[in-house]
Formats: C-alpha cells, structure tokens, sequence
C-alpha cells in the first residue's frame, strides 16, 4: 500500500482561468465531480471548493474567489456528460441550491458500492481496496471557507476526484456482472431529482431542548431568550450554532438563571472564552426571560397508532425484505426502502386496487409477485 503521487492540479482562481478551461471539461465524455463546503463552521453553509477530474487531468475550482460559476451550468446539464461522485447527494444538493445548476446523467461510487454488496462504503476504502493507495481523510473537517488553502488542502482535494473515473468503470463491470446495472440506473435517476431544502429558523425550536431535561415554566423562557440571542449572534458572525454556544449548555444557563459574570462563569462549559464573547449577552437574555410570563409546553400531538393487522402486514414485509436481502447478498435498502414498504402497507389497508403502485417498473417486475402473495395472505 502506497501514499499516492498524482501529478500537480489545475487550481483555478480567476473567472478569465476558468472561461479557458471550459472547451477542455467540454469535450470529456466524463467528469468526476466533488465539493468541499464549510457547514461545520458556518452559518450560512457555503460550496468552498469544486473539484472536477477528467481522465487526463484534475481541476481545483475556487468558488470563493471565482463568485460567478455560470459557465459550469452546460456541463452538469448535458445528458452527454457522465458526472461521477462519491456519496453524492450532498454535493448535488449544495450545487443546486448554490449555483441553480440542473445536473443529468450521474454514476456515483458509493450507490455502486451498496448495489455491490460492499459493507465498507467510504471513498477511503474503495479506492484502498482498488487501486493499494491509502488516502488520508485528516482533513474532511478542515474549514473549507479559510483562504489561502494549504498545500496539503490541495492534495487532499484532488484526491477526492482523482480516481473515480476509472472507479466508476470498475464497478460499471461489477454491476452488470451481477445483474444491478437497472438498479443503478435507477438509483442515479433519482439522485439527480432530490431538490434543496432550505433551512429556515424554528422560533419555537427551544421546546426540543427543553424536552431533553424538563425545566420550569420560567426557566423555560430564559432558554427561549437564549436560543434566539444564540440564533442572532451566529446569523450576524456567520458562524455554525453549535459553534457559538451548543444546546446543552443553553439548558444548563437556563436552568442556573444566572444574574452575575460571576453566576454565569461557574456553569459548565462556560469558558473563559463564551464569557467574555457572550456573557454581557447572554445576561441580558436571561433578564429578559425572568420578566416574561412562564411558559407551558405545547401538548403533544397523539401519535397515531398502528391497528394490529397494519402492524402485522409491515412486519411481513420487512422481514421478507431482509431474507431476500440476505439472499442477494445486499443491504435491505437495497431490495425495497422502508418508505416504500411504508407506503405498501398504507395502500393496502385503503383496500387499493394496486398497493404495489407505488413501485417503479422495475421493482414491480422483480419483486411484484412475492409482495402480492405477501397481501393475500395478510
């Protein structure tokens, strides 16, 4: 096993360097495709880094410096261009929701791996078990967003790209050998449809903190001044909640109520540091919860409750799912997703015509009659 040396990237920092390189990632049949993003330290979650590969050399595309990405958009929408990742949901969701891009025709490494049967699904190991090299993963909670990037940044960066050309067409062979190339066609099909979800500010979101550890009704108006002095503080330094001060201390301030610097340093995990950034701060929060009114938590929604049969049905399903899984030599997931058993069952107890609707043409031919005789006889 071997540290591998891959010939110097192309590191691309001007809008003018990456209008050059464009005709080059065009004329690839394939690019290989992976994103460093800074959502550890953020609060405004950001893609800091692109990286794309083809198989005569590696790009290193700074978003950061380079604020326009617009001419990339052809690239990840020609259906003509295979674009390779590895796990790649992540990254296409930060594409999408950062730069707009609709991005068709995907292969990705790890999908593969799991269509495989392969219980070791991190990049680290495929390439390990492929090709002897031992990548180094020191890096995966570097802060991405810090400029300039170090030497080793870089290589840590292309490395994550560098092999997964030839990868994909490993596994490619695999899959067919084993009859999974439909399954993966699926699977890339719809990676390429999830959408972004942005992330909005809960305001009654302390309610989750104040379940952890129940706290008094004036306690838990202290913890809601809080939370939403923390939310401020993180939306205006743009810095990770967890960052600025993590929940469990918020509880713990809550709770002590504290008046003084000297009340508010003694409480656990308040380090000289969060005092003197936040103590004034958080003080005023805590007053203010003092002067409002207690608050009660909201009742809880009723769970609904599973009748005996649907319960049953469920209960046949996936346990068929996880002898076929075994059979096949795959994770469950694999075979059928508990969404979608989920949504047989709901199906099923509409007394539907079809329960199996909600199956692609594939899974129904494949799995079809085995689940049908599973309904009847539930």
């Amino acid at each position: 096993m071997s540290e591998h040396q891959a010939p110097d990237p192309m590191v691309v920092t001007a809008r003018e360097h990456l209008e050059e390189i464009i005709p080059e990632l065009s004329q690839s049949p394939r690019l290989a495709v992976d994103i460093e993003s800074n959502g550890f330290y953020a609060y405004r979650e950001q893609v800091c880094l692109l990286q794309m590969s083809t198989v005569c050399g590696d790009y290193i595309i700074d978003p950061i410096a380079i604020s326009d990405l617009s001419s990339l958009s052809p690239l990840f929408s020609n259906p003509r261009i295979e674009k390779i990742f590895h796990a790649g949901e992540y990254d296409v969701l930060c594409l999408k929701r950062d730069y707009g891009f609709k991005i068709t025709h995907v292969f990705d490494t790890m999908i593969a791996g799991r269509l495989l049967g392969i219980k070791e699904l991190g990049l680290a190991a495929a390439i390990e078990r492929h090709f002897d090299v031992k990548l180094s993963k020191k890096l995966q909670r570097a802060d991405w967003g810090k400029r300039p990037l170090t030497p080793a940044q870089i290589t840590y960066a292309q490395l994550d790209t560098h092999f997964l050309i030839r990868l994909a067409d490993i596994q490619r062979d695999l899959l067919k050998a084993k009859g999974r190339a439909e399954d993966a066609a699926e699977a890339f099909k719809d990676l390429e449809r999830i959408e972004p979800v942005i992330k909005e500010f809960d305001p009654e979101g302390y309610w989750r903190i104040a379940g952890r550890d129940p706290i008094s009704g004036r306690q838990t108006a202290c913890l809601k001044e809080i939370y939403i002095y923390r939310e401020e503080h993180a939306q205006a330094r743009n810095r990770a909640l967890f960052r600025v001060m993590p929940d469990d201390l918020m509880l713990r301030v809550a709770r002590a109520m504290p008046q003084t610097m000297q009340e508010l340093g003694v409480i656990k995990g308040m380090t000289p540091y969060l005092l003197q950034k936040l103590g004034n701060g958080l003080l005023r929060a805590v007053q203010r919860g003092r002067e409002a009114q207690p608050l009660t938590a909201p009742p809880k929604p009723p769970r609904p409750r599973k009748d005996l049969k649907e319960w049953k049905l469920f209960e046949a399903l996936r346990q068929w799912r996880k002898l076929r899984a075994e059979e096949e030599g795959v994770e469950p997931v694999v075979i059928l997703s508990s969404k979608c058993l989920r949504e047989i069952v709901h199906h099923a107890m509409e007394n539907s015509a079809d329960a199996l609707r909600g199956l692609s043409e594939l899974k129904r031919r494949r799995y079809g009659e085995q689940l049908a005789k599973i309904l009847k006889a539930e």
